[in-house]
């Protein structure tokens, strides 16, 4: 049955801000300032190591306590996510058409040259295989370790969707030419799926194998392993927003319509928020179920799974950034008012399911592992009981 919670009244929104157990004031741990906008997702290394980009064309690694560690200047903004592997070396893009890939300390290992800007992040595969994707059209396998072109598929528009690796190696990924591709790790296609808009939307991967990805026709789509539609739900406006996958399988996405939505793995609405304002936040899901999502009306959210307001937090602007949930819950979210917070929850770290956050995991590897759980679980938040079910 639809459920539609809405934004009202003073009343209520009076009501839904003192229904936490702490005040804004409370939530806050600490913040870190940058030179300007941080649209990126925090990634977070397995020793609490916070990594983050800004518009200010910087890429900072900061401790867990919030405090500079170091900072690395690139040609211009840094928009994408950045993306970690298990050596705790780091790689990102930059609108000046750069993949970089840095060590854990800091110093340049190398640097690729795209056709056009990077707005999107990189996804890790098997074999040292990193995928990144550009505005000149092309999804990238770089050599993680050399820095090298082992293959480039090109698509007939920007591609600024991240994408993202099956456990079977696929890529995934959409384009601003109205499909999501599905590419083999050698590089070939092996199938596209059409929608009616720009695919920006990065895709999710679920149970079966099913991938999610917004369109800007205004639908969510779930299409199976072999590209097939399965069921596609009308949000009314443009999907900028990247699903995420909670409890039961159900899957959250935010659009241009000023909602934010759950929807059940058939399809169907469990129920919508309205924000009155922009989402373009990807969700992050808790492990007791607590859905974490920011918005373009400065808020960050903290639902239940009812889709109640458990309690929210106001920035000063814009949030554009998909936030991370730490093991100990500390959530991690930036802002367009140039700072990174962290704010005090009141569960632990991320869901055990196949996609529970933008780009998956802490790290922001982008992929659902084979060994998922085996050595990461409490830095991924991820089990191999959740592997399991998704096989």
């Amino acid at each position: 049955m639809r459920r539609v919670v809405t934004y009202l009244p003073m009343l209520i929104v009076l009501a839904s801000a003192g229904c936490g157990k702490r005040s804004d004031g409370e939530r806050l741990l600490w913040s870190f300032k940058t030179g300007d906008v941080v649209p990126t997702c925090p990634a977070v290394g397995v020793d609490g190591t916070i990594y983050i980009g800004s518009h200010d064309h910087h890429l900072y690694s900061l401790t867990e306590t919030g405090k500079l560690r170091w900072s690395f200047r690139t040609g211009d903004f840094v928009h994408g996510s950045p993306t970690l592997d298990d050596e705790g070396n780091v790689y990102f893009g930059s609108f000046d058409g750069y993949v970089y890939a840095l060590d854990a300390n800091g110093k340049e290992r190398w640097r690729f040259a795209a056709g056009d800007k990077i707005e999107s992040s990189p996804a890790l595969g098997t074999k040292d295989a990193l995928y990144v994707s550009s505005d000149d059209g092309h999804l990238y396998c770089i050599d993680a370790c050399e820095g090298t072109l082992r293959w480039a598929f090109e698509t007939g528009g920007k591609v600024a969707s991240s994408p993202a690796v099956g456990p079977e190696g696929t890529i995934y990924v959409g384009s601003g030419d109205h499909h999501l591709y599905a590419i083999a790790p050698d590089g070939t296609l092996r199938w596209k799926f059409k929608t009616g808009g720009k695919v920006l939307s990065s895709p999710a991967l679920g149970e079966q194998g099913i991938v999610y990805v917004g369109s800007n026709d205004g639908h969510l789509y779930a299409v199976t392993a072999d590209g097939a539609e399965q069921w596609r739900y009308d949000t009314g406006a443009s999907i900028f927003a990247s699903p995420t996958v909670g409890p039961d399988g159900a899957i959250y996405i935010g659009s241009m319509s000023r909602r934010f939505y759950a929807i059940t793995p058939v399809g169907q609405e469990r129920w919508t928020f309205d924000t009155r304002d922009w989402v373009i936040s990807s969700a992050a899901v808790g492990q007791d179920g607590t859905v974490y999502v920011g918005s373009y009306n400065h808020w960050v959210y903290a639902f239940d799974r009812e889709g109640r307001v458990l309690w929210k937090f106001k920035t000063g602007k814009f949030v554009f950034s998909s936030p991370t949930l730490c093991p100990d819950g500390r959530l991690l979210v930036g802002s367009d008012d140039s700072l990174l917070y962290a704010l005090r929850t009141d569960g632990g770290g991320l869901l055990p399911c196949s996609w529970p956050k933008f780009r998956a995991d802490l790290a922001n590897k982008g992929r659902l592992a084979l060994d998922i759980g085996h050595s990461s679980i409490a830095a991924d938040g991820i089990s191999k009981v959740a592997f399991e079910r998704a096989e």
